[in-house]
């Protein structure tokens, strides 16, 4: 039971008091431009942040009414943000086939996610084509073929570091990791 619920006015009430919800909306008004910083609209944003302070998974419905969107808005949103792994959706008993949304709050594990499904077929994607730019270059011949793989060389060998680099970060726990950059710079003794 919430302190305030016996105050006048909040008898039963599921709502905030105005001051929690002022600070659930600094935060949520963050999400909203942290979306726009990346290319992606403010919408994004501000469901994300509905679902991060939501007691339980919601339905598309729900956040209709909490954020004010269009149903097609929530919905395209939802697909999206699932796709970064920053919400999943849910099933709850009782409630058919209905879509119900969580927030992902392991940030961690959204870091990995994407660095293991985005940044991985990136990587992949241009070190295949690299391999293949480098084999036609080897085989031609000229000035221009000799400068172009030296660039596509150099180019291959970020992307395989990039790889391993990928491996380590998405096999190794935060903890370790913040540990280790710590002592990098100087700070494991703090």
């Amino acid at each position: 039971m919430s302190d305030h619920e016996d105050e006048p006015g909040n008898e039963g009430s599921t709502d905030p008091p105005d001051d929690v919800r002022a600070a659930e909306e600094t935060v949520i008004e963050a999400f909203a431009r942290s979306a726009e910083v990346y290319g992606a609209s403010r919408s994004l944003g501000r469901l994300y942040g509905e679902l991060f302070f939501a007691d339980e998974p919601l339905s598309l419905d729900e956040l209709v009414e909490r954020s004010g969107y269009a149903k097609s808005t929530v919905s395209t949103a939802m697909s999206t943000l699932e796709r970064f792994h920053l919400v999943q959706r849910r099933s709850l008993p009782n409630e058919g086939k209905r879509a119900f949304f969580e927030a992902e709050r392991d940030f961690w594990y959204i870091a990995r996610e994407f660095l293991q499904n985005e940044v991985r077929r990136e990587v992949t994607v241009m070190s295949r084509a690299l391999d293949e730019a480098a084999q036609q270059l080897a085989d031609a011949e000229g000035e221009r073929a000799e400068r172009d793989l030296e660039r596509v060389e150099q180019l291959r060998s970020v992307y395989e570091r990039s790889e391993r680099y990928l491996d380590l970060l998405a096999s190794t726990p935060v903890d370790r990791l913040l540990s280790l950059l710590d002592r990098g710079l100087g700070r494991g003794d703090e």
